[in-house]
Protein backbone atom coordinates (compact mmCIF):
# COMPACT_ATOMS: atom_id res chain seq x y z
CA UNK A 1 0.00 0.00 0.00
CA UNK A 2 1.33 3.91 -1.30
CA UNK A 3 1.78 6.45 1.39
CA UNK A 4 -0.90 8.49 -0.13
CA UNK A 5 -3.45 5.31 -0.08
CA UNK A 6 -2.37 4.57 4.16
CA UNK A 7 -3.35 8.51 4.38
CA UNK A 8 -6.36 8.24 2.84
CA UNK A 9 -9.23 7.06 5.20
CA UNK A 10 -8.04 9.35 7.86
CA UNK A 11 -8.15 12.43 5.42
CA UNK A 12 -11.55 11.01 4.54
CA UNK A 13 -13.19 11.69 7.65
CA UNK A 14 -11.29 14.93 8.22
CA UNK A 15 -13.20 16.13 5.48
CA UNK A 16 -16.30 14.89 6.37
CA UNK A 17 -16.16 16.05 9.41
CA UNK A 18 -14.84 19.27 8.84
CA UNK A 19 -18.30 21.18 8.55
CA UNK A 20 -21.30 21.58 10.27
CA UNK A 21 -22.73 23.83 6.84
CA UNK A 22 -26.15 22.12 5.19
CA UNK A 23 -25.51 19.86 2.25
CA UNK A 24 -25.05 22.21 -0.66
CA UNK A 25 -22.56 21.63 -3.80
CA UNK A 26 -18.85 20.71 -3.27
CA UNK A 27 -17.15 20.88 -0.24
CA UNK A 28 -14.55 23.72 0.12
CA UNK A 29 -12.19 21.34 -1.66
CA UNK A 30 -13.86 21.23 -4.55
CA UNK A 31 -14.87 25.02 -4.50
CA UNK A 32 -11.13 26.09 -4.10
CA UNK A 33 -9.97 23.80 -6.88
CA UNK A 34 -12.67 25.73 -9.34
CA UNK A 35 -11.65 28.83 -8.50
CA UNK A 36 -7.77 28.08 -8.82
CA UNK A 37 -8.47 26.34 -12.20
CA UNK A 38 -10.93 29.29 -13.37
CA UNK A 39 -8.17 32.11 -12.22
CA UNK A 40 -5.48 30.52 -15.24
CA UNK A 41 -7.69 30.61 -17.84
CA UNK A 42 -9.06 34.15 -17.04
CA UNK A 43 -8.21 36.78 -19.81
CA UNK A 44 -6.05 39.96 -18.39
CA UNK A 45 -8.99 41.86 -18.75
CA UNK A 46 -11.02 39.92 -16.77
CA UNK A 47 -8.27 39.23 -14.12
CA UNK A 48 -7.86 43.32 -13.83
CA UNK A 49 -11.77 43.57 -13.14
CA UNK A 50 -11.58 40.79 -10.56
CA UNK A 51 -9.04 43.10 -8.79
CA UNK A 52 -11.00 46.46 -9.26
CA UNK A 53 -14.17 44.73 -7.74
CA UNK A 54 -12.84 42.32 -5.05
CA UNK A 55 -9.56 44.12 -4.47
CA UNK A 56 -6.19 44.12 -5.89
CA UNK A 57 -5.04 41.09 -3.36
CA UNK A 58 -8.25 39.10 -3.57
CA UNK A 59 -8.12 36.64 -5.92
CA UNK A 60 -11.05 33.91 -7.11
CA UNK A 61 -10.11 31.20 -4.24
CA UNK A 62 -9.94 33.76 -1.49
CA UNK A 63 -14.42 33.89 -2.50
CA UNK A 64 -15.28 30.26 -3.36
CA UNK A 65 -16.55 29.48 -0.45
CA UNK A 66 -18.46 32.20 0.80
CA UNK A 67 -21.94 31.67 -0.53
CA UNK A 68 -21.68 28.65 1.56
CA UNK A 69 -20.44 30.09 4.59
CA UNK A 70 -23.52 32.58 4.23
CA UNK A 71 -26.19 29.86 4.41
CA UNK A 72 -27.10 29.47 7.94
CA UNK A 73 -27.53 33.43 8.47
CA UNK A 74 -29.29 34.01 5.13
CA UNK A 75 -31.43 29.89 4.59
CA UNK A 76 -32.87 31.83 1.07
CA UNK A 77 -30.06 31.44 -0.47
CA UNK A 78 -29.58 27.48 0.14
CA UNK A 79 -32.40 26.96 -2.22
CA UNK A 80 -30.31 29.12 -4.94
CA UNK A 81 -27.25 25.77 -4.92
CA UNK A 82 -29.52 23.63 -6.52
CA UNK A 83 -32.61 22.71 -9.30
CA UNK A 84 -34.66 19.72 -8.92
CA UNK A 85 -35.78 17.81 -12.38
CA UNK A 86 -38.42 15.08 -12.33
CA UNK A 87 -38.09 11.94 -13.51
CA UNK A 88 -38.65 10.90 -17.60
CA UNK A 89 -38.12 15.09 -18.06
CA UNK A 90 -37.22 15.42 -21.12
CA UNK A 91 -35.27 18.70 -20.92
CA UNK A 92 -34.95 21.90 -18.44
CA UNK A 93 -38.68 23.65 -18.18
CA UNK A 94 -37.84 26.75 -15.86
CA UNK A 95 -41.88 27.28 -15.77
CA UNK A 96 -41.85 23.52 -14.35
CA UNK A 97 -38.34 23.65 -12.29
CA UNK A 98 -37.96 27.03 -10.90
CA UNK A 99 -41.43 28.31 -10.97
CA UNK A 100 -40.08 31.59 -8.10
CA UNK A 101 -36.72 31.79 -9.89
CA UNK A 102 -34.75 30.66 -6.65
CA UNK A 103 -32.54 27.81 -8.47
CA UNK A 104 -29.09 27.43 -9.32
CA UNK A 105 -30.18 28.12 -12.97
CA UNK A 106 -31.93 31.09 -12.76
CA UNK A 107 -29.70 32.55 -9.76
CA UNK A 108 -26.15 32.36 -12.26
CA UNK A 109 -28.33 34.42 -14.89
CA UNK A 110 -29.04 36.78 -12.36
CA UNK A 111 -26.01 37.14 -10.83
CA UNK A 112 -24.07 37.46 -14.57
CA UNK A 113 -26.63 40.31 -14.99
CA UNK A 114 -25.93 42.34 -11.82
CA UNK A 115 -22.28 41.94 -12.72
CA UNK A 116 -22.16 42.62 -16.10
CA UNK A 117 -24.46 46.25 -15.77
CA UNK A 118 -22.41 47.41 -12.70
CA UNK A 119 -24.87 49.66 -12.16
CA UNK A 120 -25.89 48.57 -8.35
CA UNK A 121 -24.32 49.29 -5.06
CA UNK A 122 -20.90 48.12 -5.34
CA UNK A 123 -21.63 45.87 -2.45
CA UNK A 124 -24.04 44.42 -3.89
CA UNK A 125 -22.01 43.78 -7.44
CA UNK A 126 -19.42 42.30 -5.30
CA UNK A 127 -22.11 39.95 -3.36
CA UNK A 128 -23.43 38.61 -6.89
CA UNK A 129 -19.66 38.12 -7.75
CA UNK A 130 -18.82 36.20 -5.11
CA UNK A 131 -22.45 33.88 -5.55
CA UNK A 132 -21.22 33.64 -9.52
CA UNK A 133 -17.76 31.77 -8.35
CA UNK A 134 -19.88 29.31 -5.59
CA UNK A 135 -23.00 28.82 -7.72
CA UNK A 136 -21.03 28.33 -11.37
CA UNK A 137 -18.84 25.24 -9.26
CA UNK A 138 -22.63 23.99 -8.32
CA UNK A 139 -23.78 24.34 -11.58
CA UNK A 140 -21.25 20.99 -12.28
CA UNK A 141 -22.33 19.01 -9.30
CA UNK A 142 -24.62 15.77 -10.38
CA UNK A 143 -26.91 15.53 -7.69
CA UNK A 144 -27.45 19.20 -7.50
CA UNK A 145 -29.39 19.00 -10.61
CA UNK A 146 -30.82 15.75 -9.81
CA UNK A 147 -34.26 14.16 -9.09
CA UNK A 148 -36.73 15.56 -6.37
CA UNK A 149 -36.36 13.97 -3.31
CA UNK A 150 -38.93 11.13 -3.75
CA UNK A 151 -37.13 10.05 -6.59
CA UNK A 152 -33.85 10.39 -5.88
CA UNK A 153 -30.98 8.52 -3.96
CA UNK A 154 -29.59 11.02 -2.33
CA UNK A 155 -30.09 9.35 1.01
CA UNK A 156 -28.92 6.31 -0.09
CA UNK A 157 -25.96 4.69 2.29
CA UNK A 158 -22.55 4.50 -0.16
CA UNK A 159 -19.26 3.16 0.94
CA UNK A 160 -16.19 5.27 0.10
CA UNK A 161 -12.84 3.99 1.43
CA UNK A 162 -14.06 2.17 3.82
CA UNK A 163 -16.29 5.60 5.07
CA UNK A 164 -19.99 5.02 5.28
CA UNK A 165 -21.73 8.05 4.24
CA UNK A 166 -24.83 9.17 2.00
CA UNK A 167 -24.38 9.36 -2.23
CA UNK A 168 -25.13 13.33 -1.51
CA UNK A 169 -22.12 12.93 0.75
CA UNK A 170 -20.06 11.27 -1.85
CA UNK A 171 -20.77 13.56 -3.94
CA UNK A 172 -20.27 16.25 -2.26
CA UNK A 173 -16.68 15.60 -0.77
CA UNK A 174 -16.03 11.91 -0.13
CA UNK A 175 -15.28 11.22 -3.73
CA UNK A 176 -12.97 14.35 -3.59
CA UNK A 177 -11.19 13.42 -0.93
CA UNK A 178 -10.32 9.91 -1.76
CA UNK A 179 -8.50 11.71 -4.59
CA UNK A 180 -5.98 13.05 -2.17
CA UNK A 181 -4.84 16.08 -1.89
CA UNK A 182 -6.39 19.47 -3.03
CA UNK A 183 -2.89 20.08 -5.01
CA UNK A 184 -2.91 16.37 -6.20
CA UNK A 185 -7.05 17.09 -7.29
CA UNK A 186 -5.98 20.51 -8.93
CA UNK A 187 -3.32 18.87 -10.66
CA UNK A 188 -5.36 16.14 -12.84
CA UNK A 189 -8.10 19.00 -13.41
CA UNK A 190 -5.19 20.62 -15.06
CA UNK A 191 -4.56 17.55 -16.99
CA UNK A 192 -7.89 17.11 -17.80
CA UNK A 193 -8.35 20.45 -19.40
CA UNK A 194 -5.16 20.02 -21.48
CA UNK A 195 -6.35 16.81 -22.71
CA UNK A 196 -10.08 18.10 -23.61
CA UNK A 197 -11.90 20.24 -26.54
CA UNK A 198 -12.28 23.30 -24.18
CA UNK A 199 -14.48 25.19 -26.96
CA UNK A 200 -16.94 22.79 -26.94
CA UNK A 201 -17.24 23.05 -23.50
CA UNK A 202 -18.05 26.80 -23.73
CA UNK A 203 -20.60 26.52 -26.36
CA UNK A 204 -24.25 26.25 -24.85
CA UNK A 205 -26.81 27.89 -22.83
CA UNK A 206 -27.10 27.84 -18.77
CA UNK A 207 -30.24 25.75 -19.49
CA UNK A 208 -27.40 23.54 -21.65
CA UNK A 209 -25.47 22.86 -18.82
CA UNK A 210 -27.86 22.43 -16.08
CA UNK A 211 -29.82 19.29 -18.50
CA UNK A 212 -25.92 18.07 -19.07
CA UNK A 213 -25.54 17.84 -15.64
CA UNK A 214 -29.01 16.24 -14.59
CA UNK A 215 -28.18 13.53 -17.02
CA UNK A 216 -24.63 12.45 -16.00
CA UNK A 217 -26.77 12.25 -12.35
CA UNK A 218 -29.65 10.44 -13.95
CA UNK A 219 -27.58 7.77 -16.29
CA UNK A 220 -23.83 7.53 -13.99
CA UNK A 221 -24.79 8.62 -10.64
CA UNK A 222 -28.04 7.01 -9.31
CA UNK A 223 -27.92 3.76 -11.37
CA UNK A 224 -24.38 3.57 -9.41
CA UNK A 225 -26.66 2.77 -6.48
CA UNK A 226 -27.41 -0.79 -6.00
CA UNK A 227 -30.88 -2.50 -4.32
CA UNK A 228 -29.16 -3.33 -1.50
CA UNK A 229 -29.28 -1.12 1.65
CA UNK A 230 -25.35 0.08 1.48
CA UNK A 231 -23.31 0.43 -2.12
CA UNK A 232 -19.58 -0.08 -1.95
CA UNK A 233 -18.32 2.29 -4.48
CA UNK A 234 -14.52 0.52 -5.33
CA UNK A 235 -12.69 -1.03 -8.23
CA UNK A 236 -14.24 0.31 -11.75
CA UNK A 237 -17.30 1.97 -9.92
CA UNK A 238 -14.81 3.76 -8.04
CA UNK A 239 -12.47 4.72 -10.85
CA UNK A 240 -15.53 5.62 -12.74
CA UNK A 241 -17.24 8.41 -10.41
CA UNK A 242 -14.07 10.07 -9.56
CA UNK A 243 -13.49 10.43 -13.47
CA UNK A 244 -16.59 12.39 -13.47
CA UNK A 245 -15.96 14.68 -10.53
CA UNK A 246 -12.52 15.45 -12.01
CA UNK A 247 -14.31 16.15 -15.59
CA UNK A 248 -17.21 18.31 -13.41
CA UNK A 249 -14.35 20.36 -11.64
CA UNK A 250 -12.63 20.78 -15.22
CA UNK A 251 -15.86 21.79 -16.87
CA UNK A 252 -16.65 23.90 -13.63
CA UNK A 253 -13.55 26.27 -14.27
CA UNK A 254 -13.42 26.57 -18.12
CA UNK A 255 -17.13 27.69 -17.80
CA UNK A 256 -16.62 30.01 -14.86
CA UNK A 257 -13.56 31.86 -17.01
CA UNK A 258 -15.57 31.41 -20.02
CA UNK A 259 -18.40 32.98 -18.27
CA UNK A 260 -16.29 35.77 -16.78
CA UNK A 261 -14.58 36.79 -19.66
CA UNK A 262 -18.06 37.56 -21.77
CA UNK A 263 -19.24 39.19 -18.89
CA UNK A 264 -15.51 41.92 -19.22
CA UNK A 265 -14.02 41.10 -22.86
Amino acid sequence: MSHLASRRPVALVVALLATCAPALGWSEQGHRIVALAAEEYLSDSAKRRVGYLLGRDVRLVDVATWANEIVQERPETEAWHSITIPKGAGDVDLARDCPVGDCITVKVRDCIGIVRLAIRPREESREAFKMLVNLAGDLHQPLLSGYPPGDSKDDRAVVVDGIEMTLHEAWERGLLASLGSEEDVLQRVRQHVLSADTETWTRGTLRDWTWENHQIAASKVYPSVGAEDRTVLDGEALQSATQIVIERLAKSAVRLAALLDDVWP
